[in-house]
Order: C-alpha cells, then structure tokens, then sequence
C-alpha cells in the first residue's frame, strides 16, 4: 500500500514539473519575468509535495483571511503575516531588483502578495514534511508549520485560542483540504 502511494506522488510531482517547466517557458517566451526570477518562484514548487494554488489560498486567508490591505503590525506584515524572522528563514526573498540589505526590503516584499507567496514557498520548502504524522506531506502540513513554525510543526492546533482560530479559518476555506 505504501509503495502504491509513493508511486502516485512521484507520477504527480513528474507531471507537476512539466506544467511548471511549460509555464515557465511561456513566462520568459512573454517577456514578463526574467528567467531567474520565474526559476527562483518555481523551483520550491518543485519540492512540495500536494502544493497547490488552492493551499496558498488558503494558507494566507488562515493568516490574515487575505488582507491584501493589511501593512506591517507588531513585527507581522502583509496578507500572508510575515515575520522578519520568517522572512530571514525563507533565504531574504525580495522584489524584483531589490536588495536584501536595503532597509525596508522585508517589509516591501512582505507587503507584495507575489513576493510574500514567494516567501512561504520558500519557507514551506526548506521545513516542509509531515507534522501530523498521518503519512502524507500535504497543505494540513504547511498550515501547521505556518503556525507552530519549521522546527517545531507537531503540536496540535486546538492547544491555543490563537490555533484554534486558524484551525477554523483553514477548515472554513476549504473543507476537502481537511
């Protein structure tokens, strides 16, 4: 049985690569991204098993219901709530020609709803694994490490108020995800 589901996540993750390899070469071929910064968004994808669109919705609706409005608060900033020490986590992502030593470039990126995904990929890729040990790596998975943070991703959601909040956020925007 393990070996069937093993088998289905390496046809999926084949398959998820040549639809991002083809989207990558209609992005460059259109002359909207530069080929580095289309690389440096796909290539998390690449590694996260059961990431999709539909997940990040949902990760940053949990954070902040997707306030695209929403600025910097109490050192969380943008739609997706990022921390400094999260954006530090996630290799300093920044905008488009920016400079990760400029100060300022956290917050701006943060703020970008493109850049902050960009960000939780990279976060979700470097910690992502499977934290409440039912066998799959999937977007449960990638909440609780938003949540409980990368190295410590196993505790239960329902231990807080503030967990059990993004507990019924998650379950709210997308019941088939739990």
């Amino acid at each position: 049985m393990l070996g069937l589901l093993f088998l289905r996540h390496l046809v999926l993750l084949v398959e998820m690569k040549k639809i991002l390899l083809v989207f990558l070469v209609l992005i460059v071929s259109q002359g909207r991204e530069s080929l580095c910064e289309v690389v440096e968004f796909v290539e998390p994808l690449l590694r996260l098993p059961n990431l999709h669109r539909q997940c990040m919705r949902c990760l940053c609706h949990v954070a902040t219901e997707c306030d695209l409005t929403r600025g910097c608060e109490k050192g969380y900033c943008g739609p997706y709530k990022i921390s400094k020490i999260y954006w530090k986590d996630a290799s300093q992502v920044t905008l488009p020609d920016d400079d990760k030593e400029r100060a300022g470039a956290y917050e701006d990126c943060a703020l970008s709803y493109q850049c902050a995904q960009r960000i939780v990929l990279n976060y979700i890729a470097k910690y992502g694994r499977d934290c409440n040990n039912d066998g799959i790596t999937d977007c449960d998975d990638y909440m609780m490490i938003n949540f409980n943070g990368g190295y410590q991703c196993h505790p239960p959601l329902n231990r807080s108020e503030a967990g059990v909040g993004w507990l019924q956020r998650y379950k709210a925007c997308n019941p088939k995800l739990y």
